[in-house]
C-alpha cells in the first residue's frame, strides 16, 4: 500500500487526470441509465481533482530553477486567491449550472428538488432520489410564481404552487394547485389543495378527473360513465374524512372529454365543458353548482354581439370583493381578439363589465 501511495505521489498529475477520466466514464455510463451523481458528489469530485491538479503544478515547479519555481509558484498563488477573492463572480458566471439541491417530499414521497430562476420567476424540478444518485428524468415540475427566490430557504414568500407531474416517458398525468398562507404564529401553511388532470385517456382507475380539500372536507369530480361524440357524464363526490366519498350529483352531467373543473368553496362549483360559449345559441358550456354538486345550472350571459359566433373563457371563474369574476374572449374579422370581463353574483347570470 506504501508503495502504491508512493507512485501516485510521484505521478500525481497523471493519476489525477485517470482519476477524472474513470469519473467522467462512470458518469456517462449512468447518464445512459438516466441517472447522474447527486450535485454535492459532483462538487466533491471537481474539488479534489484541482487541489490535485494544483499540488502536481508545484511538485512540478520545484523540479525546475529558482527563478521558474518563483514565476510559477507566484503564478498558483495569484489563480488560487483569484478563486476565493472573486468567488461571487463566479458563482454569477457559472451559477446557471449548479442549480441548488434538495432532498425533500412531495405528496409523501422522496425527490431531489432542483431550484431553476428564471430572470423574474421560479421553477423546482423535482428527480427520483435514490440515495448517491438522482434520476435525469424530470418527474415533477413546481411553479412557484414571480420573484426570484429559493422556496427551500425564503419559505415565507411561497403563495401559490402550480405543480405538473409527469410519467416515466414525459408525458403530463396531471396538474395540482397548493395554497399557502401564513398562521397566526407567522408559519407557512397548506390552506389549499386542488388536483386537475389533464389526460382523460391517463386517469387512475377510479377515474379521478379533479380533487380539491378545504379542511377536512375532501371534494372529486369523477368521470362515471363515457358518452357518444368524445362526451362523458360527470358526477360530484364529498368525503368529510378523505376516505368514505358520497356521490353528490343528482343527475349526472354531460360534458366533453376536455372539460375542467374548479370549485372556489364547499358549495360553489363550476364545469368549463369544452371553454368555448356560443352566442347565437343555447350553449350549455359552463355549468355551476351552488349546493356543492347537488344540482348544476348552465350560466347565462347577458351579451350578444351579432359579428361574432362564441366567445372563449380564457380562465376559470374566481371570487373578487364577494363577487364572481370571469375573463373570455373574442376573435373579430378572423385575427382581431378582444377581452371581455363578466361579473355575477351568483354564478348563473354573468353581465358585462
Amino acid at each position: 500500500m506504501k508503495k502504491i501511495i508512493n507512485k501516485v505521489k510521484d505521478d500525481l498529475f497523471v493519476y489525477n487526470f485517470l482519476f477524472l477520466l474513470l469519473f467522467l466514464v462512470i458518469s456517462f455510463v449512468l447518464y445512459l441509465f438516466n441517472l447522474r451523481f447527486r450535485l454535492w458528489f459532483i462538487i466533491l469530485m471537481i474539488i479534489i481533482f484541482l487541489v490535485c491538479f494544483i499540488v502536481s503544478l508545484i511538485q512540478i515547479f520545484l523540479k525546475e530553477s529558482m527563478i521558474i519555481k518563483v514565476i510559477c509558484l507566484s503564478l498558483v498563488t495569484i489563480f488560487v486567491i483569484c478563486i476565493f477573492v472573486f468567488y461571487d463572480f463566479w458563482l454569477l458566471l457559472f451559477g446557471w449550472l449548479l442549480n441548488p439541491e434538495y432532498v425533500t417530499e412531495v405528496d409523501g414521497q422522496k425527490y431531489v428538488g432542483c431550484v431553476k430562476n428564471r430572470l423574474d420567476y421560479t421553477e423546482v424540478s423535482y428527480y427520483d432520489y435514490y440515495g448517491l444518485f438522482v434520476e435525469t428524468k424530470e418527474r415533477i415540475r413546481g411553479d412557484f410564481g414571480s420573484g426570484s427566490f429559493n422556496p427551500f430557504k425564503d419559505t415565507d414568500k411561497i403563495s401559490d404552487v402550480y405543480y405538473t407531474f409527469y410519467d416515466k416517458d414525459g408525458k403530463v398525468i396531471y396538474e395540482k394547485v397548493k395554497s399557502y398562507a401564513k398562521d397566526k404564529d407567522g408559519n407557512i401553511k397548506l390552506v389549499n389543495e386542488q388536483v386537475m388532470n389533464l389526460d382523460v385517456n391517463t386517469l387512475e382507475e377510479d377515474n379521478i378527473l379533479y380533487e380539491i380539500k378545504f379542511g377536512k372536507t375532501v371534494i372529486r369530480v369523477k368521470k362515471t360513465s363515457n358518452v357518444l361524440g368524445q362526451r362523458m357524464t360527470v358526477g360530484v363526490y364529498k368525503s368529510s374524512n378523505g376516505k368514505d366519498f358520497k356521490l353528490m350529483t343528482k343527475d349526472d352531467i354531460i360534458v366533453s372529454l376536455e372539460a375542467k373543473f374548479v370549485f372556489l368553496d364547499e358549495n360553489t362549483g363550476f364545469i368549463v365543458s369544452t371553454g368555448d360559449v356560443w352566442l347565437n345559441r343555447d350553449s350549455n358550456d359552463l355549468y355551476v353548482t351552488k349546493d356543492g354538486g347537488k344540482t348544476f345550472e348552465a350560466a347565462n350571459f347577458d351579451y350578444q354581439n351579432d359579428d361574432v359566433e362564441y366567445m372563449e373563457i380564457i380562465d376559470y371563474p374566481y371570487f373578487e370583493d364577494e363577487i364572481l369574476n370571469l375573463d373570455c374572449e373574442i376573435y373579430r374579422n378572423g385575427y382581431e381578439n378582444k377581452k371581455l370581463h363578466f361579473e355575477s353574483k351568483d354564478g348563473v347570470n354573468w353581465k358585462l363589465k
